[in-house]
C-alpha cells in the first residue's frame, strides 16, 4: 500500500501585488519578479489540484505578496472550505498594511479556532495592526506579531539573498547545504500559477527567469501528460536532492549570514 502523502506547509500564493517595496524582499519582488494577480479560478483549480496529489496537509498557508490586496481573497477562503476535512489549520501571512473589510472578516471568523493570523509587525508600516489585535480581543481569532521593528528583531532581522547568482559550489557541498536549508526543513512548499515548488526560492527565482525550467524541480499541476502517481513521486523527492534555484541561492546560509533591519522601504 502506497504511504500517504501529507504537506507539513503548502503555501498558496494568489498575488505577487503588495502594499511594500521592501529593499531586500526575499520574494524579489523589489523590481525581477513582476507583481500581478492570478485569475481566481486559477487559484482555486490549483488549489484542487494539491489537494488531488496530497493526501493531508498540515498548514495551508495563503502568502503573498500581500493577501490583502487580494480583491478575491475572501472567495478564496470560502473555496478552501471544501477541503476543510483535509487539512488542519489555515494560516494566513501578512504584514499588517491592510485590514481586510467584512466580507473578508466573515471569512475568517468561519474558520473559528483553525486559523491564525501571522503578522510580520513592521512598526509604523503596518499601520492595521491595532485593528487586527482589536479583531482578535473582540473576535477571538488567533493574531500572532512576529516583531520585525527596533531592537530584537524575529530571527534577528532579515538576510539578503538579493542579485542570486550561481554560487558555483561543488556538488557534494551543494547537496549537504541544501538538505539543511531552513525552508528545506520546514518543508515549505509553494504554490503559484500552476506550478507546486519545494520552497518559495524556487518558486521566485524561476519566476524572475534566472534559469530556464527543469524537469522534476517543480511539479505542473496544469500539465495532463503526467500522472497523479508521477506528480506524487516528484514531491516526495523535493528535499532529498538539491534544485537548480538551490545552485544560486543564499538562504541555505541563513543561520550565519548577516542580518539586516526588515522591511527597509525602496
Amino acid at each position: 500500500m502506497e504511504e500517504k502523502l501529507v504537506a507539513r506547509r503548502l503555501a498558496i500564493v494568489p498575488t505577487t501585488n503588495c502594499s511594500l517595496t521592501c529593499r531586500l524582499c526575499a520574494d524579489f519582488l523589489n523590481g525581477p519578479v513582476k507583481r500581478r494577480d492570478i485569475p481566481f479560478e486559477d487559484v482555486c483549480r490549483d488549489i484542487d489540484a494539491c489537494f488531488a496529489l496530497f493526501d493531508h496537509v498540515e498548514w495551508l498557508q495563503f502568502v503573498g505578496g500581500e493577501v490583502f490586496v487580494y480583491r478575491d481573497f475572501p472567495r478564496l477562503l470560502e473555496y478552501a472550505q471544501k477541503y476543510r476535512d483535509r487539512f488542519d489549520r489555515v494560516i494566513i501571512e501578512t504584514n499588517g498594511t491592510v485590514f481586510p473589510k467584512e466580507d473578508g472578516q466573515a471569512a475568517i471568523l468561519a474558520y473559528g479556532d483553525d486559523l491564525t493570523i501571522m503578522i510580520s509587525d513592521y512598526g509604523e508600516l503596518s499601520r492595521a495592526r491595532d485593528q487586527f489585535v482589536k479583531f482578535s480581543d473582540e473576535r477571538g481569532v488567533d493574531v500572532l506579531l512576529k516583531k520585525y521593528y527596533g531592537d530584537a528583531q524575529y530571527y534577528d532581522g532579515w538576510v539578503d539573498n538579493n542579485h542570486p547568482r550561481d554560487l558555483e559550489e561543488p556538488g557534494d557541498v551543494l547537496e549537504v547545504n541544501a538538505k539543511n536549508c531552513p525552508q528545506a526543513l520546514c518543508l515549505n512548499m509553494h504554490c503559484f500559477d500552476g506550478k507546486l515548488h519545494r520552497c518559495s526560492n524556487s518558486c521566485f527565482m524561476l519566476e524572475m527567469g534566472l534559469f530556464p525550467p527543469k524537469d522534476r524541480d517543480f511539479v505542473d499541476l496544469r500539465d495532463g501528460s503526467r500522472s497523479r502517481e508521477e506528480k506524487r513521486g516528484i514531491i516526495r523527492d523535493f528535499y532529498r536532492y538539491a534544485r537548480r534555484s538551490c545552485r544560486y541561492c543564499k538562504y541555505k546560509y541563513a543561520r550565519v549570514l548577516p542580518r539586516h533591519p526588515a522591511a527597509e522601504q525602496m
